[in-house]
């Protein structure tokens, strides 16, 4: 008797779009402080995070698709 996890698609959604929201934060928050500090690693890492976020999302709305 194992134990079953089941997501529902409708959280799965929504992390999904707050995930894409806190991307868009990052690089904009990176953007200004890249150009305030003109420090380019603060716009390297800005885009790496902001990167990262949307494949995650990606990954999440692509598998609750498949699971539908």
């Amino acid at each position: 008797m194992g134990l079953k996890i089941v997501f529902n698609p409708k959280a799965m959604e929504s992390l999904a779009k707050e995930l894409r929201r806190a991307s868009w934060g990052v690089a904009v928050t990176a953007g200004a402080g890249g150009i305030q500090f003109a420090n380019t690693w603060v716009l390297i890492v800005g885009g790496s995070t902001w990167l990262i976020l949307q494949i995650a999302a990606a990954i999440l709305e692509s598998n609750e698709v498949s699971h539908r």
